[in-house]
């Protein structure tokens, strides 16, 4: 039985007790019985999040999946269709490594790597070299799991509904009402976000190979820490628009230095219930300790804790923990909740490398130039609400 059926099992087997505790004591429940219960329903609570996690967690990795198996077209760099490196992707990433530890190219390399030179004279690197770099992004992104994420080989335009249209009564052979939706488009552009990482001497003759994990795990690293600071504030000039930017005011707290439970309860029910079924509280961890120490009418502490003593909800929702939200100030945005799938992401699929040999010559180092192009967006801003403290 593997993990999501242990917690589906689990579920049912709560909710039996439950009901039969309900069905033994038509009267009601004593105090004893009705903590309980409470218990046994915030187990509940917290093991349904579970599964939804779960779920959307083996969506997005099945649709990785089938993402990858797929046959890609050729990205458009400036007008020229570079080559479909998915089709010959062992001999174009030979050649390219090969270039980058400066080693002799033969002539099928040297034409394999010709069809990857990018528009800022650098080379375009292996799809599976971009794939492990996204990956590694989505390992140790905060938002990535929770958003809705893709790639694109240029601008996007994405439509959103805006006022539904509404349905009307209609009497036989009566009139139709004309009732259309409202439809906008959120433009997704591709922000550009690099550096430049230097390798020794020393490591480049230990073999590509090292390198290659070297390059990766340090730009996954710092693109990380760029991207997450953007995908939560972001101004949108020249890197992604934040979520905070566009979110919707949910509740404003009467303290610009403290937060109460009843504030809590009005960010919660601000949210419109289609989005709050798939709510996710997010805020960092000095908002999380501040939280922690609150308690309700009936003197329990509103956020439930799992079994390694960590914050696991909130009214029954998860929360996240992100070191870039801001902290609990003076009209500052501590918390928010919402659906985070109407974040949207899109990666751009061409990514270049440029080395730089005499650069760094005198400390004895080479220089890898790298960037990747991303742009995300709250594409409907009333799915996220945020508790905006008082000034």
């Amino acid at each position: 039985m593997n993990r999501l059926e242990k917690l589906r099992a689990h579920l049912a087997s709560l909710q039996s007790r439950m009901t039969t505790m309900l069905n033994e004591n038509p009267e009601g429940l004593d105090e004893t019985l009705s903590a309980d219960y409470d218990t046994l329903e915030a187990d509940f609570d917290a093991t349904r999040a579970d599964i939804e996690k779960t779920e959307k967690r083996m969506k997005k990795d099945g649709e990785r999946a089938t993402f990858l198996a797929q046959t890609q077209r050729a990205p458009l760099v400036e007008g020229v269709v570079v080559a479909d490196k998915e089709e010959d992707g062992a001999s174009y990433r030979s050649a390219f490594w090969a270039a980058q530890m400066r080693q002799p190219l033969t002539d099928v390399q040297t034409r394999t790597l010709n069809s990857g030179v990018g528009s800022e004279g650098g080379y375009l690197v292996p799809e599976e070299f971009q794939t492990t770099i996204v990956e590694k992004l989505t390992e140790k992104s905060y938002i990535r799991t929770l958003a809705t994420v893709s790639l694109s080989a240029a601008t996007t335009n994405i439509p959103v509904e805006g006022i539904d249209g509404a349905n009307g009564w209609i009497d036989e052979g009566g009139t139709y009402p004309v009732s259309d939706p409202s439809i906008s488009q959120v433009i997704m552009k591709a922000h550009k976000t690099g550096r430049i990482i230097l390798a020794t001497d020393e490591m480049l003759r230990d073999g590509f190979t090292s390198v290659e994990n070297y390059i990766a795990m340090k730009f996954a690293k710092s693109t990380t820490k760029a991207e997450e600071a953007a995908f939560v504030s972001g101004d949108g000039v020249g890197k992604p628009t934040g979520f905070l930017v566009d979110a919707t005011l949910g509740t404003t707290a009467a303290s610009n230095a403290a937060i109460t439970s009843d504030e809590i309860i009005n960010l919660w029910g601000s949210l419109d219930e289609d989005y709050a079924a798939n709510g996710t509280f997010m805020m960092n961890r000095n908002t999380v300790l501040a939280l922690m120490k609150l308690k309700d009418g009936n003197g329990d502490y509103i956020i439930n804790k799992g079994l390694a003593g960590e914050p696991k909800t909130l009214l029954g929702r998860p929360i996240v923990i992100n070191k870039n939200m801001p902290d609990i100030g003076s009209a500052t945005k501590p918390i928010v909740f919402g659906d985070f799938s109407y974040y949207f992401i899109k990666d751009r699929k061409v990514m270049e490398m440029k080395r730089f040999d005499e650069k760094y010559g005198d400390t004895g180092h080479v220089g890898f130039r790298i960037d990747k192009r991303v742009d995300g967006k709250l594409v409907v801003p009333e799915a996220i609400n945020y508790l905006q403290m008082a000034v």
